[in-house]
């Protein structure tokens, strides 16, 4: 993950666009993490979770390493086509990660068993693998996705198939809200007319940790039966799992950034969109950002409850089958541990500011921005990797 890097990055000057992106790259984790829970099919012998840790392909690394650069100079450096506007717009070097995370999934999934379960109801939780079974492949089923996979390695199926439903509402509602708040060329300052978008979240944290928490069994002849049955599949859910926490933390950690840094921001907003030329109307960009900012609460409480399910997932099934962490799992659980401690230190400061209160962050809090982006990326080769792709364009240190 490269969310802290880029924080501490942009920490360094903070912009009005650097903070208009980074909730953008929260809308695309949260996006993501949807697809990763709700929307992708799932089978002992899938690669894909695996692979949502792997490093991002060349030209991703091209453009994350000229948009991190361009972070650390209080500059913006256009890699992507904005599909609304037609012009080249600024991307994060997270977006861009989490943008190649999804075009691996594109390739790695089937999409006959998507095409499948679109058109299925939800009851419908698996299809045969059929003539794809290899050798050594246990269970012979795809699952609707990791979400119902759970519910088969834990036999919750049923409690967590009511989840499932109640989730996929709250996903719809989240893209039609973003999908509001980012087409809107006025400031919207009726409430009524954001909530008719934007309705509060139905799913509390609290439910859905109960939802998806059973003790499976105590025995151990009954475990071992488990093991036997679900041991392959249960370790595919747990990497998923953990994949999608991580995600939704590193999209935590970039709202946070976006908060702190964007009040710093705010003094030189004028001058900073002036210096836009061309692609960018102004008079429709000041009140996007507005609403943007306003709808803070929006993105926090949708990371936070995917962090709820994944979290509960991983820890369920670490609980009840034997799981080995290999390095990208410890990696991540590290960095997940670390970024959530040291999110709850700032959380009073962030709320408030949040909801447009006056707030001033002392040098201490500014320097745990530094100290969070110690952590992603923790894993070396894509650091280095990065330094690669700078070194490659003649933006290099």
């Amino acid at each position: 993950m490269t969310a802290g890097g880029e924080c501490a990055a942009e920490s360094m000057n903070p912009t009005i666009m650097a903070t208009l992106d980074s909730f953008e790259s929260a809308a695309m984790s949260i996006k993501l993490s949807n697809r990763v829970l709700l929307e992708t099919p799932l089978s002992e012998q899938d690669e894909w979770p695996s692979k949502l840790y792997g490093a991002p392909s060349g030209a991703a690394l091209f453009k994350m390493g000229l948009s991190l650069f361009g972070s650390t100079q209080g500059v913006t450096i256009p890699t992507e086509m904005d599909p609304e506007t037609g012009f080249p717009r600024p991307t994060s070097t997270l977006y861009v990660f989490l943008k190649d995370r999804n075009q691996m999934l594109d390739k790695e999934c089937s999409k006959n068993d998507i095409s499948f379960f679109k058109g299925k109801p939800n009851k419908v939780i698996s299809c045969p693998l059929g003539k794809r079974k290899k050798d050594g492949t246990i269970d012979d089923n795809v699952y609707r996705n990791p979400l119902m996979a759970y519910g088969v390695v834990t036999g919750n199926k049923e409690e967590v198939l009511k989840m499932q439903q109640d989730i996929d509402l709250q996903s719809k509602g989240f893209k039609q809200c973003n999908a509001f708040i980012y087409k809107t060329t006025e400031e919207i300052k009726d409430e009524k007319v954001k909530k008719a978008a934007c309705p509060d979240l139905a799913l509390k944290d609290e439910t859905v940790k109960a939802s998806l928490t059973k003790k499976v069994t105590e025995k151990k002849e009954e475990l071992a039966d488990l093991e036997k049955a679900h041991g392959k599949l249960a370790n595919k859910v747990y990497k998923a799992s953990v994949a999608g926490a991580d995600f939704s933390t590193a999209a935590m950690l970039k709202i946070g950034c976006a908060i702190v840094n964007g009040i710093r921001a705010l003094p030189n907003a004028k001058n900073e969109l002036a210096g836009l030329k061309g692609a960018y109307n102004i008079a429709m960009l000041l009140p996007r950002i507005k609403n943007i900012v306003k709808a803070t609460g929006l993105y926090k409480d949708n990371l936070s409850l995917q962090y709820t399910v994944y979290k509960t997932m991983y820890q369920q099934i670490k609980g009840t089958y034997e799981i080995k962490d290999d390095e990208p799992t410890k990696q991540a659980l590290l960095r997940i541990e670390n970024a959530q401690m040291a999110l709850a230190e700032i959380e009073p400061k962030l709320v408030l500011a949040a909801a447009g209160k006056e707030v001033e962050f002392s040098d201490y809090e500014l320097m745990k921005l530094n100290v969070m982006a110690a952590l992603f990326p923790a894993n070396t080769a894509l650091d280095q990797e990065l330094r690669t792709a700078w070194n490659d364009t003649e933006l290099a240190w």
